[in-house]
């Protein structure tokens, strides 16, 4: 999907196919883009600019296949699939193309955890040894772990830990009287429409265990949307082999599968309040801070940032050698950019320091649209 005439813009580029075509690294292809990019105006932003870069940033990381999305004025104006989902098949990544989305599931968690506070009035600040025994701090609370700020002296200081954010799954489960991902199932993709959309790839080990869950029509539509999902890839020095998911379950922290037209419909949603309530999700997208005062990089269940004068909500994915994940969001200019890969390429390690302008795909999308 597209959106304008971007003729014009692109005018401006041709001199630079030859140079774009020759460049080995993914920091001088962004260089290259940040260079010579026009600037976005108000009749007509540049996705055809932004889909040239994106794929040629995508070959050079190694990413096999990348399916992204941009929704603005919330509603869904540009979508694409770049590369393979499956490179053995030469299957294409599409926009429906279903990903292991990694740690963006701690976004859902905290849209359960915000449900659990309107609706049944939770306290996010009770002691998290009423669920967990799995984190040692005493003083340790549910809005602590949701802010990765639960270690050493809760609320004094930031450490990325999934681990201690899959302790939430427990509070999700008490809160809603349901385990979590059928909360999510049934609150969130059913409610949202997300039907490329699935809480886990143990389907079939649920059917045989757990047959309340989800009855057999759900689960054969949800072993349907399985056959379709990206297969992942291990990338070493650019060079792609196909690799195997972890053996995961569904928790708090990680575990779900979408699409990034799904996930558009999840982002749309969060703006017009009709997952949680305009004031808890401004709590939610601001950030926490310490006793003195000093801010952390998060807010509840999502990062925090300012660059350049722009305030960032957003969150990242990986899973390792198999998927990365990538959902920021510009509010000031009522833009978002979803992107999800079936390689662990789409931000480096240390983004959990919460800084996402390390990921190169990151700052391609603030130069071409919030700068």
């Amino acid at each position: 999907m597209a959106v304008g005439n971007c003729s014009d813009m692109m005018s401006g580029t041709d001199s630079v196919k030859s140079a774009m075509r020759s460049l080995r690294a993914g920091v001088l292809v962004l260089v290259a883009a940040m260079a010579l990019a026009p600037r976005p105006d108000a009749q007509g932003l540049p996705y055809a600019l932004f889909d040239r870069y994106l794929d040629a940033l995508r070959e050079e990381s190694g990413i096999p296949g990348l399916s992204a999305a941009i929704v603005q004025g919330r509603r869904l104006v540009w979508d694409t699939g770049l590369g393979r989902q499956d490179v053995e098949q030469s299957i294409p990544a599409r926009a429906d193309t279903p990903y292991l989305v990694g740690d963006l599931t701690q976004n859902f968690s905290a849209v359960v955890l915000g449900q659990c506070v309107e609706r049944t009035g939770l306290n996010i600040t009770q002691p998290m040894s009423r669920w967990s025994t799995l984190i040692p701090e005493p003083g340790a609370q549910v809005q602590h772990v949701l802010a990765h700020a639960s270690a050493g002296t809760p609320g004094e200081a930031y450490r990325y830990d999934a681990g201690r954010f899959a302790q939430l799954t427990p509070v999700a489960d008490d809160c809603a009287d349901r385990p979590f991902r059928r909360v999510v199932a049934e609150d969130i993709f059913d409610r949202l429409g997300m039907r490329d959309s699935l809480p886990g790839r143990d389907l079939a080990a649920i059917g045989a265990t757990a047959p309340e869950f989800f009855d057999d029509g759900r689960l054969r539509a949800y072993e349907a949307v399985l056959t379709r999902l990206a297969v992942p890839y291990r990338v070493r020095g650019g060079r792609a082999t196909r690799s195997d998911y972890p053996a995961e379950s569904v928790s708090a922290a990680g575990g779900l599968i979408s699409t990034v037209r799904d996930l558009a419909r999840f982002d749309i949603a969060l703006d017009d309040n009709a997952l949680i309530g305009q004031d808890l999700r401004a709590v939610a997208w601001s950030n926490v801070t310490t006793s003195a005062g000093a801010p952390l990089p998060t807010g509840l269940g999502w990062f925090v940032q300012t660059h350049n004068g722009e305030r960032l909500i957003w969150q990242f994915g990986s899973v390792r050698d198999a998927g990365s994940a990538l959902l920021l969001k510009v509010p000031s200019r009522d833009i978002t950019l979803i992107l999800l890969a079936n390689s662990d390429g789409l931000a480096p390690d240390t983004v959990t320091n919460g800084d996402i302008t390390v990921s190169l795909f990151a700052k391609l999308f603030l130069h071409l649209f919030a700068s």
